[in-house]
């Protein structure tokens, strides 16, 4: 085999090491925004027509718990039915050990659903979010 050749044959096998795994940055609703990184998602299929917006973050008042709003939009023809699941994590993205059910989502074609989380507890300061196939 020529030396010349042998870049060529490999190139495939490089390409494929490079390409992503799950789980995947979820995309956003709007063109200009930058992908959302606290929503993955965990299924290549589904991430194809799942969009996500702008998350809302804030404390309650009263208890000092972290509150995550996600919009979640359905770009695709047919109604989805989706899980999703918050974790609350500390501030160096540790686990601890607050985590919401996985809660089924119906989202029509065109519509968008505003899912919201509530942290048990006042230790969470960051959070991931999981849409997973149902």
């Amino acid at each position: 085999m020529k030396p010349t050749i042998l870049p060529l044959l490999l190139l495939p096998m490089f390409a494929a090491c490079g390409a992503s795994v799950a789980p995947y940055a979820a995309l956003p609703i709007e063109d200009d925004a930058e992908m959302v990184s606290n929503v993955v998602i965990t299924d290549a299929e589904l991430r194809e027509v799942v969009r996500v917006g702008r998350p809302g973050v804030e404390r309650v008042a009263t208890s000092n718990q972290l509150k995550v709003m996600v919009p979640i939009r359905n770009i695709g023809d047919s109604t989805l039915q989706v899980r999703v699941q918050v974790s609350f994590l500390d501030l160096d993205k540790s686990p601890i050990g607050d985590d919401t059910n996985a809660r089924v989502q119906l989202i029509s074609p065109g519509m968008t659903i505003t899912h919201t989380a509530l942290s048990r507890t006042a230790a969470a300061r960051d959070w991931t979010m999981r849409i997973m196939p149902h």
